[in-house]
């Protein structure tokens, strides 16, 4: 069994190699400043409940202020950080959900100081799909003396796919514009369909085939 002394004499050069080397990174570690940024994060909403949708919301983004290192806040990606909201369990209407640093995905070694804002406002609706007509959008006037006899579209009706709230007064859908200025003849177009509304989706097909008949006027009383 060996003494005391034979302990700390016994390969004494790696041991205070060892100390010296321990000591000069406890002394990197405690002489290294911390910084603090403010980054600006996309919030993603987990788990919605299949037969809801979000229509509304106080906050796209928010702000995360953070803290660590001078040298790993000097490296941080804003893609490193993300900023999370579980919707699990909730149904239709208005909630106010609270963000706090346990909403935040940071890398090791950066403190999440605080989230701004704290609250965001959560709208839910049911998701529903309705068929609606389809409408040509006329622009233009054809040739003198010339009129729109017919208009066929193919298909004519569509099936539309978003929130029940503002899908429930959706009377039809426009085509993009079919240009039938100075036209004597038939007009024929593939054409995509109209839909401002980003809460709507379309499902197949995004776009219809339009022909506009063009005639000679008929005299009146005939």
């Amino acid at each position: 069994m060996q003494s005391p002394k034979e302990f700390l004499t016994r390969n004494w050069l790696a041991k205070l190699s060892s100390l010296l080397l321990a000591t000069v990174l406890w002394m990197a570690i405690a002489s290294e400043t911390s910084s603090e940024m403010g980054i600006t994060v996309q919030i993603q909403y987990q788990n919605i409940p299949g037969q809801f949708e979000v229509i509304d919301e106080t906050a796209n983004t928010v702000e995360v202020r953070l803290r660590g290192s001078a040298n790993i806040m000097k490296e941080l990606a804003p893609q490193e950080v993300a900023v999370s909201l579980n919707l699990a369990g909730m149904g239709a209407g208005e909630s106010v959900l609270q963000l706090t640093a346990e909403n935040v995905q940071a890398p090791f070694g950066v403190e999440v100081m605080r989230v701004n804002p704290s609250r965001v406002r959560i709208n839910l609706d049911r998701s529903v799909s309705k068929i609606v007509p389809v409408k040509a959008h006329l622009l233009g006037q054809p040739e003198t003396g010339s009129e729109v006899k017919e208009v066929s579209i193919i298909p004519n009706v569509v099936e539309i796919h978003g929130p029940e709230s503002r899908l429930r007064h959706l009377e039809g859908v426009a085509t993009e514009p079919v240009d039938i200025e100075g036209a004597n003849g038939e007009v024929h177009r593939f054409i995509g369909l109209d839909v401002d509304d980003s809460f709507l989706r379309l499902q197949r097909p995004s776009a219809v085939d339009v022909r506009v008949g063009i005639g000679k006027k008929t005299p009146k009383g005939q």
